[in-house]
């Protein structure tokens, strides 16, 4: 998702630009006519990151609640022929053996790696993330550390858990797992076998981009993009374990019995939804941020409106900006679609669009003045009340102009 980025000049930033520019012109010889170019408002979006820093993951279960179990890890090498396999315990109350699910949003880089596991010998479990107000979903980056699932679902929610749709179905075959078609063979299907080969057994990938197709050329900011993109809960199920090849079947203990999910990295690729009108956010209202040894900033979810925009994420207009129908950017073209200010003579502090207003000014101007001020009435605040004439000799903005008769 390619977005311009915001282009605000004030009127004081505009004359001192000039102001420097004409001087150097002057000195260089330049015609100052084609010295400044003017930079019209453009859409805009926040920075993305990784929504699960500084939140917590909630998973059904971590390995070595009760007792201490053990684990073993097998990888292979580049040919796929098999290394020796790695044992070890965990224990959730003892730090140096504990793999809570923190330990998947805290640092893609950090070594030694940590990892979330799950108990021992369970088929079915979930991953999810809860965030506290809409974001921006753009692609999620799962980096396992047992051998992938053979079969697992990404579903979202945009009502805080109400109810859940399907992003992506993954399996190592979609016909027997869901009876999906796959991907691979059918272009757009809802499942794929792209990530669930056994192979490698520690360290493979789970990718999901949303705006993939049938979505990548759509406006970000349309509403068939936004139903899409935008998230207030995420989770991952993990219906089917799948056993790494290399798995030895000499050991005392049987394999089966040491199967888990294990997951190095959930990484929630996203920004603060602003429909293109904020360029950046700041904590939501109530947010406790988790603490967290990650040094990438956590992504905040209340924007900070430009364009003459309002709101959590600046879904109206600002209270006297409403001469126009508000108006998400366009992220394709890249146009701001900016509020118009109503026309109220400086006499009123808000307005509302009124859609009859509207179409009768051929579509050109909807905003009607809300409790005007200074003696004044009208749709605009246009003319002096009954019993009030207009001093012609100030400006009729004047918070004066309208004086009593007597």
């Amino acid at each position: 998702m390619t977005v311009q980025l915001c282009v605000s000049l004030t009127m004081e930033t505009l004359l001192s630009l000039l102001a420097v520019l004409t001087a150097s012109a002057l000195a260089t010889g330049t015609n100052t006519r084609t010295a400044i170019v003017y930079h019209r408002e453009k859409a805009c979006n926040p920075r993305m990151g990784n929504l699960a820093i500084g939140r917590s993951l909630w998973t059904d279960t971590v390995c070595g609640t009760n007792n201490t179990e053990l684990y073993c890890t097998y990888t292979e090498y580049p040919d796929q022929t098999c290394k020796e396999p790695k044992c070890d315990k965990c224990n959730a109350a003892v730090h140096r053996l504990s793999h809570p699910a923190s330990a998947m949003a805290d640092s893609t880089f950090r070594i030694p790696r940590t990892w979330w596991q799950s108990a021992r010998d369970i088929q079915r479990e979930i991953i999810q993330l809860n965030l506290e107000t809409i974001f921006f979903f753009t692609h999620l980056i799962m980096v396992f550390k047992s051998p992938r699932p053979a079969a697992m679902v990404l579903e979202g929610s945009q009502d805080f858990g109400l109810s859940w749709r399907p992003y992506k179905y993954f399996a190592t075959n979609c016909t027997d797992s869901f009876k999906l078609e796959d991907d691979v063979q059918v272009k757009g299907a809802l499942c794929t076998s792209r990530y669930s080969q056994a192979f490698p057994c520690s360290g493979g990938e789970v990718i999901y981009r949303t705006m993939s197709p049938p979505y990548s050329a759509v406006d970000p900011y349309s509403e068939k993009a936004q139903d899409q993109l935008k998230i207030t809960n995420l989770r991952v199920q993990l219906l089917k374990q799948q056993s790494c090849p290399c798995q030895n079947k000499n050991l005392d203990i049987k394999p089966q019995s040491l199967a888990h999910y294990a997951v190095y990295d959930f990484i929630v690729k996203g920004s603060c939804f602003c429909n293109g009108h904020a360029d950046h956010c700041t904590p939501t209202e109530g947010f406790r941020q988790v603490r967290t040894t990650s040094k990438l900033q956590v992504v905040h979810g209340r924007c900070v409106c430009k364009h003459n925009t309002a709101g959590p994420h600046c879904e109206r207009c600002a209270p006297l900006y409403n001469d126009q129908p508000w108006k998400a950017a366009n992220g394709k073209t890249g146009e701001a679609n900016v509020c118009e200010k109503c026309k109220c003579n400086d006499h009123a502090d808000s307005c509302h669009f009124d859609m009859d207003v509207w179409l009768t000014s051929g579509n050109r101007s909807g905003g009607v003045c809300d409790n005007c001020q200074h003696n004044t009435e009208g749709i605009r605040c246009q003319r002096c009340k009954p019993g009030f004439y207009r001093d012609l000799k100030i400006p009729f903005s004047s918070s004066d102009a309208c004086k009593e008769t007597r």
